[in-house]
């Protein structure tokens, strides 16, 4: 009896060490499923390199305009591709903004495609060094967007270049950019319905629960729904809020929004 029941702890023992062993794998392989498919696109370089240079200044312009910092982030991204556009590239405008009365814009062009990678280039010297059947010539129409080029080269052809060369200047544009989306075309003093609804609604929100209101992520996507999808609107394909929603989701712009405002730096924030 007594060499029954030692067998029978025997059989317990392993049962149990066997079932916790089993836990702890799946467990492991849960969370390790989980920290790699939260947001996919922090995986690539340029998109963490974009919003490294954008995310801390978006925290700073949306919360002083009562515009939500992740809408900012996720309407630029998506607009630019991730400031790899050859608009962006070229002007800096990250956000699309069409050039108003008297400001410049950029005009028609003829540029080089990469036929291989299916990309345009900017750089038509970089462009002329490669095999003949390798690029295509093509004519851009002109774009209608603002310029943040500094003068004398905004609204021209010339120096396409200027903010490859000047990394620095092309922080100072994403933030200008960022700047007149938020205060100018947003605001209430904006004649396109859409727009002043959008800006009032967020000051009423913000004036009843506060400024941290804004870093809610279903905030963010109500402000993203309310400016586009309609005639007279941000953009007016309804198709256009899925996809700044799927940038918003997948480069967790909400939480990486989130930690800046917690004084976190873009570096620990995104790596979260």
């Amino acid at each position: 009896m007594k060499i029954f029941i030692l067998i029978l702890s025997a059989i317990s023992v392993f049962l149990i060490a066997r079932i916790s062993i089993d836990v702890q794998a799946n467990s492991a392989v849960l969370t390790k499923k989980s920290d790699s498919s939260s947001y996919s696109l922090r995986k690539y370089p340029h998109v963490k390199q974009f919003y490294g240079l954008t995310a801390k200044e978006a925290v700073k312009i949306g919360l002083k305009e009562n515009i939500p910092p992740a809408a900012i982030l996720a309407i630029a991204g998506w607009e630019s591709g991730y400031g790899q556009g050859y608009v962006a590239q070229i002007t800096g405008n990250i956000m699309s903004l069409g050039a108003r009365k008297g400001e410049p814009e950029l005009p028609p062009l003829t540029l080089p495609k990469n036929v291989v990678k299916n990309k345009i280039m900017i750089d038509i010297n970089k462009a002329k060094q490669l095999p003949k059947g390798q690029v295509v010539w093509q004519k851009r129409p002109p774009s209608l967007k603002k310029d943040y080029r500094p003068e004398p080269y905004a609204g021209t052809k010339n120096n396409l270049l200027y903010f490859k060369k000047n990394p620095k200047a092309l922080k100072l544009a994403y933030a200008h950019v960022m700047w007149d989306f938020s205060s100018s075309w947003v605001s209430e003093k904006s004649k396109v319905p859409v727009f002043f609804k959008a800006s009032k609604d967020m000051d009423k929100l913000v004036k009843t629960k506060g400024k941290s209101v804004l870093l809610d992520c279903n905030v963010s996507k109500k402000f993203v729904k309310s400016i586009g999808g309609k005639p007279r609107s941000f953009n007016i394909r309804p198709a256009w809020i899925k996809h700044v929603y799927k940038v918003m989701d997948n480069a967790g712009l909400c939480a990486l929004t989130q930690e800046i405002y917690k004084g976190k730096s873009f570096k620990q924030a995104w790596s979260r």
